[in-house]
C-alpha cells in the first residue's frame, strides 16, 4: 500500500550517502515513531521481505530490522516527561503476539536485530506483562527446525543475561524460578538432540555451522541459569551435561578448521570456550558437586591447552582455560592435584608459552598502538593470555609459594641467560612479564604493586635487567622491552622512594621522543602515576602529593614539550593517556604554571579545534577540557599573582573564540563542557560593582534562554551551572535587560519534570539568594504556589527537603515575615501545616543536609520564629522551636577537598551526553553574614524574643524539647553568651 511504499523510500533514504537526504528520513521517522501503527507497519514490511534476495529488499529489510531495534529501545520504556511518546498499548500487545513467530522465520541478520528487540521488551515487560514469552519459544523448539531453534536460542540467551553478575533479590530469584521451571528440561533434551545431530552430519558443513552456534548459545544460557546458584535440576543431571561437555572439548573435525583465519575463533572454539566458562563457574561456585567431575575436565583442559595454537582466533579459549587451571589450584581441597612436577609443567608449558609476545602482539605494537596499550597495560579489563597466565602463577603462589618462585626465578634465569647470548629481545620480554607475575602477590590501578613475593628478589633482577633497559640512552632499541622496563617500574612504584622516582623522571621524560607510540605512552602513563603518588604529612596527617610544582619545575620545558609532541603525533592523535599526564602535571604546577600558561593553552585549543572534527575519544575530550578548567583556576583565582580583573579578562579572549567554533557548529559532544567552563570563568570574574558581565558574555545571554537548547537532556546540568553564574555576577544586567521572566520560566520548566527538579532548586536558590528582592518579590507568590502544587503531587522525602530548603532561604533573605504573610495569603493556616506536616520531616532527617545549606534553613526558621504571628501560638512556636533545634543538631559538613582529591580519574566513566568536570565546579552561593554566624544568630534572636515575654517561651522551651533538644540549646546559648530570660 502507500504508506508501506513511503516506509521503503524513507528507509532506502537512512542508507543514503547524501546528507539532506538522510536528514529529512530521519526526521520523518522523529515525526512518526510514536505514532500508533508505526512500529507495527515496520515489522509487516520486514515481513513482507523476509524471503527476498533482491539487493534492495535485503538493504531496505535490514535498515527496518534496526529501525525497529532503535524504535523499540528509545519508545518501550520512556522517562515519566516523556509518556506521550511512547508506543501505544494496542500496539506494544500486537507486537508481543508476533515478533516470536517473526524472528524464528527471518534471515540471520533481520533475526539477530528482532532478537534484540525482544531482549528489550523482555527486560521491562517478562515476566510479569509477558508471561506467554516462554510458551512461545519451548513451542518454537518442537518444530525440530534448526533455523528456528537457533532464533529460539538467541533470544532466551538474552532474556536469561540478567541473572549474570547481580546481587540475587527476591524478585530475581522469582524470574529466575520461573524461567527454570519452563526452560531446563527443554534446554537439555535439545542439546542433547544436536548432539546426536553433530555425530550423524559430520561431513555436512553448513548444518556443522548452525548446529555448534546453537549449542553455543545454549552453553551460554546454561551459564546464566546457573550463576545465581546451582539449580536442582542441574544438579539431578550434572553426569548428562557433563557427558555432553567433554565429548565437544575433545572434538575434531577438519571440515570446520579455517587454516587461512588467524583472528576470528571458529565454531568449535567459540563453543568450547563457552564450555570452559561454565566449567571455570562450576569449579569456583559449586566445588562439592562437581568434585567428582573435576579430574576428568582437569585432563582435559590441561591436554586442551597444550594443543593450542598461539593464533589470535585461540585466545579466547587459552584464557578461559588457564582460568580454569587457575580455578582449580586456588581451591585448598584440591591441593593433591599438584606436586612438584606438574608446577614445573604448569610453568614451563603453560605460564612461559602464554607470557610471551605473539606475531599478533608485534603487529599490534606497530600498526594498532591503542589496542596494544589496552590489553596489556595495568588496570585493563581485558582478558588475555598474558594477564591470566599472571593470575595462574598468583593463585599457585598461594599454596605453593616457595616452589613455584623456585621454578618461575630458574626460567627467569633461563631466559635472560638466553637474551645475554642471542641480544634477541623476546627472550627478555618473557622474563619481564615472569617477574611481574611471580614478584607482585597482588596489585590495583591506583597504587601499583601491593604485597610482594618475599620468595623473589626483586632488588636484584631491578638493578640488574629493568632499570639499565630506563637508562638506556637509545630510546628506540627493543622498543617491547623498553615498554616492558617502564611497565616494571610504573607498576612497583609504591615501592620506589622518593629520591629515586626523581632520578627516574627525567629518564621517563626523555621516552616521550621515542619513535614508538605505545613507549610514549607508557612513559606518559608512568609519568603520570608517579605524580598521583602520595604520602602522609605528619604535620597534618593528611595525604599530600610526593612531588610538588618546585620538584616538577626543572623538567617542566622538556616534560610539555614531549607530552604535547605526542599529542600530536598522527599516529595517535587523541591518546588520552597523554592528555590525562599533562591533566596530572597542571594539578601539581597550579598557579606555578603561569610562565607557560598561554603556549599550553594554544596547544590545547588547537588539539580542541582539531578533535571538533570527529569527537571520538571521548576519555581525551574529557582530560581535555579538565585541563582548560584548570588553567582557569590557576590564572584567576585568588592563589594566582595575577591581578583577577585583568586574569579573567585574559582567559576570556583565549577561551571564547575555540568555545564560539563549538558553540556555532553545535557539537554535542562538547557543548555541555563548554558551558561548564564558561561558568567557571564566570564565577572567578570577581564581584565588583563596576565589573559586571563583560560584552562577550552579555551577548550569550539571550541565546542561552532558547527552548532548544534546554531539550537537550546533556545540555542541562551545564546550563544550570551556567545560569547560576550569570545570576551570581550580573543579576543587576539579567533584570535590567528584562531577562528575569525568561529566567524564571526555566525554573517552572525544570520543576515540572521529575528528571530536572534538582536543577530547578539548585535555578532557584541562586536567584533567591543574588537577585535583588525589588526585582523578584512580584513573583514569590507565583513560586511559592508552583512549589506548594508540587509538593501536594509529589511528597518524596527529597522534593519535601529541596522545598523546605527554598521556603527557609526565602525567610532568611527576605524576612519571617514577609514568607509567613505570602503563604498565608495563598491559604490560610498554611504555614501551620507547612511546619507540621512537611519541615518538621525534613528536620528530622537533618543528619544528611549539607552544613551550608542546614544555616540557611537555620536563620529561615529563626525568623519565623521570632518575627511573625507563629510567636502568638505557643503549639506551633513549640513545633517550628524544636525542628529548629533539630537543624542545629544536624547537618553535615563538606570535606575540605584540596585540588588533588577533586577527582579520582581511576573511576570515571564519561557518559556519550553529560560529564561533570572536576576541576570547573563552582561554589556554593555565598552565605550572608547571618548564615555564617546562624548558631549564634538564632540564640540572640531567641534571646531577644524572651525578653519580650519574660518565662512566656521559656516554659514553652522546657516542654517540647527533649533531652537531646536541651543539650543542643544550651550548647549554642552557653557559646553565644546570652541568657534566655
Amino acid at each position: 500500500d502507500s504508506f508501506e511504499n513511503t516506509l521503503r523510500k524513507v528507509l532506502l533514504s537512512l542508507l543514503s550517502p547524501d546528507n539532506n537526504t538522510r536528514n529529512e528520513g530521519e526526521r520523518y521517522v522523529k515525526a512518526s515513531e510514536g505514532q500508533p501503527g508505526f512500529t507495527l507497519a515496520i515489522l509487516n514490511l520486514v515481513k513482507s521481505l523476509s524471503a527476498s534476495q533482491d539487493a534492495e529488499d535485503v538493504a531496505v529489510r535490514q535498515s527496518a530490522a534496526v529501525l525497529f531495534k532503535n524504535t523499540i529501545k528509545k519508545r518501550w520504556q520512556v522517562d515519566e516527561d516523556e509518556k506521550e511518546n511512547t508506543i501505544p498499548d494496542g500496539d506494544r500487545e500486537t507486537l508481543k503476539m508476533h515478533l516470536i513467530d517473526l524472528m524464528c522465520v527471518t534471515p540471520p541478520d533481520v533475526q539477530k536485530q528482532l532478537a534484540e528487540a525482544v531482549t528489550i521488551i523482555s527486560k521491562y515487560d517478562f515476566p510479569a506483562k509477558w508471561d506467554g514469552l516462554l510458551g512461545q519459544l519451548v513451542n518454537k523448539i518442537q518444530s525440530k527446525e534448526l533455523h528456528i531453534i537457533k532464533g529460539v536460542m538467541l533470544t532466551a540467551n538474552s532474556i536469561m543475561k540478567r541473572f549474570r553478575y547481580v546481587f540475587k533479590t527476591d524478585i530475581l530469584y522469582e524470574e529466575l524460578s520461573y524461567c527454570l521451571k519452563h526452560f531446563q528440561s527443554p534446554l537439555l533434551m535439545t542439546y542433547q538432540f544436536f548432539g546426536e545431530l553433530v555425530a550423524s552430519h559430520p561431513t555436512d558443513k553448513l548444518i556443522l555451522i548452525s548446529l555448534f552456534e546453537t549449542l553455543r548459545l545454549m552453553s551460554r544460557i546454561f551459564f546464566s541459569l546457573n550463576w545465581q546458584d546451582i539449580p536442582e535440576f542441574f544438579e539431578d543431571h550434572l553426569n548428562d551435561w557433563m557427558t555432553e561437555f567433554a565429548k565437544y572439548l575433545t572434538y575434531t573435525n577438519p571440515i570446520l578448521v579455517d587454516t587461512t583465519e588467524e583472528t576470528e575463533p571458529g565454531v568449535i572454539e567459540q563453543l568450547q570456550a563457552a564450555i570452559v566458562e561454565n566449567l571455570v563457574l562450576y569449579v569456583t561456585k559449586y566445588e562439592e558437586e562437581f568434585a567428582a567431575h573435576l579430574p576428568q575436565f582437569t585432563q582435559i583442559i590441561w591436554e586442551l591447552l597444550l594443543k593450542v595454537g598461539t593464533q589470535p582466533k585461540y585466545d579466547n579459549l587459552a584464557t578461559s582455560a588457564i582460568k580454569f587451571l587457575t580455578s582449580v589450584s586456588s581451591k585448598q581441597m584440591n591441593i593433591q592435584l599438584f606436586n612438584d612436577t606438574i608446577l614445573q609443567q604448569i610453568i614451563e608449558h603453560i605460564v612461559v608459552p602464554n607470557l610471551s609476545s605473539t606475531e599478533n602482539d608485534e603487529e599490534l605494537f606497530e600498526s594498532n598502538p591503542t589496542d596494544y596499550i589496552q590489553k596489556d597495560m595495568e588496570g585493563s579489563d581485558q582478558d588475555t593470555r598474558r594477564r591470566a597466565a599472571c593470575e595462574l602463577v598468583r593463585s599457585l603462589l598461594k599454596f605453593f609459594a616457595p616452589i613455584t618462585s623456585q621454578y618461575c626465578v630458574r626460567y627467569i634465569d633461563v631466559l635472560l641467560t638466553e637474551y645475554n647470548k642471542t641480544r634477541s629481545w623476546k627472550p627478555k620480554d618473557t622474563a619481564l612479564n615472569l617477574v611481574l607475575a611471580v614478584a607482585v602477590m597482588n596489585s590495583n590501578t591506583g597504587q601499583g604493586a601491593g604485597e610482594l613475593n618475599p620468595n623473589v628478589n626483586i632488588l636484584e633482577i631491578f638493578g640488574s635487567h629493568v632499570l639499565p633497559e630506563v637508562y638506556d640512552q637509545n630510546v628506540n632499541k627493543d622498543p617491547i622491552v623498553k615498554a616492558d622496563a617502564i611497565k616494571l617500574v610504573c607498576i612497583f612504584r609504591s615501592h620506589l622512594d622518593a629520591s629515586f622516582m626523581m632520578t627516574c623522571l627525567p629518564h621517563l621524560v626523555r621516552y616521550l621522543t621515542s619513535d614508538y607510540v605505545v613507549v610514549q605512552t607508557y612513559a606518559a602513563i608512568c609519568i603520570e602515576r608517579f605524580l598521583s603518588v602520595k604520602d602522609k604529612d605528619p604535620h597534618t596527617n593528611r595525604m599530600i602529593f610526593r612531588f610538588t610544582a618546585d620538584s616538577l619545575s626543572p623538567l617542566l620545558n622538556g616534560l610539555f614539550t614531549g607530552l604535547f609532541q605526542v599529542m600530536n603525533n598522527p599516529e595517535l592523535p587523541e591518546n588520552d593517556y597523554v592528555m590525562k599526564c599533562i591533566m596530572r602535571v597542571l594539578i601539581i604546577m597550579d598557579t606555578a604554571v603561569a610562565p607557560v600558561l598561554e603556549l599550553i593553552l594554544q596547544q590545547l585549543t588547537t588539539a580542541l579545534q582539531r578533535v571538533c572534527k570527529n569527537p571520538a575519544n571521548p576519555h581525551f575530550n574529557h582530560y581535555l577540557f579538565e585541563c582548560l578548567a584548570l588553567l582557569v583556576r590557576s590564572s584567576c583565582s585568588t592563589a594566582s599573582n595575577m591581578d583577577p580583573v585583568t586574569a579573567s579578562a585574559r582567559m576570556e579572549t583565549l577561551l571564547f573564540p575555540p568555545f564560539q567554533l563549538v558553540l556555532s557548529q553545535d557539537i554535542v559532544e562538547f557543548v555541555p563542557y563548554v558551558f561548564q567552563v564558561l561558568a567557571q570563568l564566570l564565577y572567578f570574574r570577581p564581584k565588583l560593582a563596576h565589573s559586571g558581565l563583560s560584552e562577550a558574555y552579555l551577548s550569550l545571554f539571550p541565546p542561552l534562554l532558547s527552548p532548544v537548547l534546554w531539550e537537550r537532556k546533556g545540555n542541562i546540568p551545564a546550563l544550570i551551572e551556567l545560569m547560576k553564574a550569570y545570576i551570581s555576577r550580573g543579576s543587576a544586567e539579567i533584570v535590567s535587560g528584562n531577562h528575569l521572566t525568561a529566567v524564571l520560566g526555566i525554573f517552572q520548566k525544570m520543576l515540572a519534570s521529575k528528571l530536572n527538579q534538582t536543577y530547578a532548586f539548585h535555578l532557584l536558590e541562586t536567584l533567591i539568594s543574588y537577585t535583588p528582592q525589588v526585582a523578584i518579590e512580584p513573583y514569590l507568590r507565583t513560586i511559592l504556589e508552583l512549589l506548594l502544587r508540587r509538593l501536594m503531587e509529589n511528597k518524596t522525602p527529597n522534593f519535601m527537603r529541596q522545598t523546605t530548603q527554598m521556603m527557609l532561604l526565602m525567610s532568611a533573605m527576605y524576612g519571617g515575615s514577609n514568607l509567613y504573610q505570602l503563604i498565608e495569603s495563598i491559604q490560610s493556616s498554611m504555614t501551620n501545616m507547612l511546619i507540621t506536616q512537611v519541615w518538621t520531616q525534613v528536620a528530622e532527617n537533618s543528619a544528611h543536609i549539607d552544613a551550608h545549606i542546614m544555616k540557611q534553613m537555620v536563620v529561615g526558621a529563626t525568623k519565623l520564629l521570632c518575627e511573625t504571628a507563629i510567636a502568638q501560638d505557643p503549639q506551633l512556636w513549640g513545633v517550628l522551636l524544636r525542628l529548629t533545634v533539630s537543624l542545629l543538631d544536624g547537618g553535615k559538613e563538606k570535606a575540605d577537598s584540596g585540588l588533588e582529591d577533586m577527582l579520582e580519574e581511576e573511576n570515571r566513566e564519561f557518559d556519550s551526553t553529560y560529564s561533570r568536570l572536576a576541576y570547573a565546579q563552582v561554589p556554593d552561593a555565598e552565605p550572608t553574614e547571618e548564615m555564617k554566624q546562624a548558631p549564634q544568630y538564632f540564640a540572640t534572636s531567641l534571646a531577644a524574643l524572651c525578653k519580650t515575654h519574660p518565662g512566656a517561651y521559656t516554659s514553652v522551651i522546657h516542654s517540647v524539647l527533649d533531652d537531646q533538644g536541651k543539650k543542643v540549646l544550651q550548647n549554642v546559648i552557653s557559646q553565644t553568651g546570652v541568657v534566655l530570660g
